[in-house]
């Protein structure tokens, strides 16, 4: 055998063995079996407030619960941030109008930031959603409850 042979011979062994390799890999042609991890859709994603949002929430619920007697009640917690979470945060108008009830309820409960807003803004974005047949309710979902009890220290 010529010295250049030996190492065309090793190469053609390569292109075999990779080819062959590359065949056992690929699932066979079939029908698929329930446990395929394909054959399971992603649950869709739901959009949810970010952390700093909730944290806002909780901290006005918890105000506002404090202020009636009962600080760690989750039925009051809720309540009190159902008024913000009604607003679907995927939505860039009603999420504008949850930053600005945000901001009024801060203003009243704390007096923080009270410069920079006015209730009377939050009137006219309400009034601007509705004159535009925007609908902004819906239920909060339970990761967002879970969060917003979390952090107001619910118990």
């Amino acid at each position: 055998m010529r010295p250049g042979g030996s190492l065309l011979v090793l190469a053609g062994a390569c292109a075999l063995l990779a080819c062959a390799c590359s065949e056992a890999a690929r699932p066979a042609a079939g029908p698929r079996v329930a446990s395929d991890a394909s054959a399971r859709p992603a649950p869709p994603r739901v959009p949810m407030y970010p952390s700093a949002e909730l944290e806002r929430m909780a901290r006005i619920a918890a105000a506002r619960c404090k202020k009636a007697n009962t600080p760690s009640d989750e039925a009051c917690l809720l309540a009190e941030a159902s008024t913000f979470l009604r607003y679907p945060p995927g939505d860039p108008d009603c999420r504008y109008v949850v930053g600005t009830a945000l901001s009024v309820a801060e203003c009243s409960e704390f007096e923080e930031g009270c410069l920079s807003v006015d209730p009377g803004d939050l009137v006219r974005q309400l009034d601007a959603l509705q004159g535009a047949g925007k609908d902004c309710q819906r239920d909060p979902t339970d990761a967002e409850k879970a969060a917003v009890l979390k952090l107001a220290g619910a118990k």
